[in-house]
């Protein structure tokens, strides 16, 4: 299960996306707070990645690692 450190939306049914925050720094977030972020322009243009895997077991390819 993965959990969005912006807004606490959880489940093995959500994708994450990496973004660099321009208050906060890195974080990964659902889509729906990337939107109204990218919206309000409060993230670091060029910073943003892909999907994070929602494995949670912390496989090298996985952001838990």
């Amino acid at each position: 299960m993965v959990t969005c450190e912006l807004c606490n939306k959880s489940g093995d049914d959500i994708s994450l996306r990496e973004a660099n925050l321009k208050e906060q720094g890195k974080k990964w977030i659902c889509q729906d707070c990337w939107t109204q972020l990218y919206t309000k322009n409060d993230i670091v243009a060029g910073s943003s990645g892909g999907s994070a895997p929602s494995c949670g077991m912390g496989c090298k390819e996985c952001r838990h690692a």
